[in-house]
């Protein structure tokens, strides 16, 4: 299954689309209860704040998504020396692949190319979701806990330098 996928970085208005799209369609298996006018919200956050991608099947299906902004939302996202990555997801059959920890090294990639001088990604997770949690626990250290209106949400930290070290891991 590996093999066949194809990671997009959305570049044009038929990326843009395709994403939007699979987002919205599936925005509630990442948050519960997620409004479409939030994921849309999102959407054009990351056209402008960052960069986002779509990861297709060999019949050129979207089967995932991943996505950061560069800075913090609730400081106008001036401090771009931060990556926060964002609201990812992909269909079941592909979860228990290495298309994940794939997504995680392209994000890498383009937020060292989107800006050089990133010094820390954050990852924000339910903290309801052991999976994410027990994985980002690998690379990153917890900085804070939020209470949402979607529940609980933990805010990770790490240096990019072990993100990307952490990601390269799998190469």
């Amino acid at each position: 299954m590996d093999d066949v996928i194809r990671f997009i970085v959305c570049a044009n208005t038929r990326h843009w689309s395709r994403f939007t799209d699979f987002y919205v369609e599936h925005r509630a298996s990442v948050v519960p209860n997620y409004p479409v006018s939030l994921a849309l919200f999102d959407v054009k956050n990351y056209m402008k704040q960052g960069r986002a991608a779509i990861i297709v099947n060999e019949q050129d299906e979207v089967v995932g998504i991943g996505s950061f902004v560069l800075g913090l939302a609730e400081e106008g996202y001036q401090h771009k020396e931060i990556a926060v990555l964002g609201n990812s997801y992909f269909k079941e059959e592909y979860r228990n692949t290495r298309m994940f920890i794939r997504g995680l090294q392209v994000l890498a990639e383009q937020i060292q190319n989107a800006n050089p001088q990133v010094q820390e990604v954050r990852i924000p997770t339910s903290a309801v979701n052991a999976y994410t949690n027990r994985l980002y626990q690998k690379m990153a250290r917890k900085l804070y806990s939020m209470d949402s209106n979607f529940g609980t949400i933990n805010i990770y930290t790490t240096p990019i330098h072990t993100y990307i070290g952490f990601c390269n891991r799998f190469r």
